[in-house]
């Protein structure tokens, strides 16, 4: 399998303002041979604990790290790793998008740097009015290649 994350160098890449005016943390582009590799997609991953229950109800913070942490559970029992994730796509409570520049970020650029990975694959961010909980505040999807 062949992952090469492509920087393009346009201006959105290199000046983004959540980065501190330093390049960002990501890449837009990712390209992959998907010949003998396996594509994982983990839908609609939310902040529940084991017994189903939402975790910091209207919480970005909790919400966030809890999201990620499992997440990671679902990539661990697909035989995948963070540093396999392709695309991530966020949808977040347009009421709490302010909240997750900082808080999710700061879950996000965690989750991935604990798992080895430098520059980050490409992601979507969606504001929405709600979500499927009341006490929900946003909802992870990821698309991840593994040669396992």
């Amino acid at each position: 399998m062949d992952k090469r994350l492509i920087a393009t160098g346009n201006t959105w890449e290199t000046n983004y303002p959540y980065a501190g005016g330093r390049p960002a943390p990501w890449t837009p582009v990712v390209k992959v041979n998907v010949t003998n590799a396996y594509l994982i997609m983990l839908a609609g991953q939310l902040a529940y604990d084991d017994s189903g229950k939402i975790v910091g109800p209207n919480n970005m913070k909790d919400q966030a790290q809890t999201t990620y942490q499992n997440i990671q559970k679902a990539l661990d029992a697909a035989g995948a790793k963070a540093g396999d994730v392709i695309f991530e796509r966020v949808y977040v409570r347009q009421d709490l998008m302010k909240d997750f520049m900082v808080d999710g970020s700061r879950a996000r650029f965690k989750f991935y740097k604990d798992g080895g990975v430098t520059k980050l694959p490409p992601f979507t961010i969606v504001g929405v009015s709600g979500l499927s909980h009341d006490e929900q505040v946003l909802e992870i999807e990821i698309i991840a290649v593994t040669e396992k």
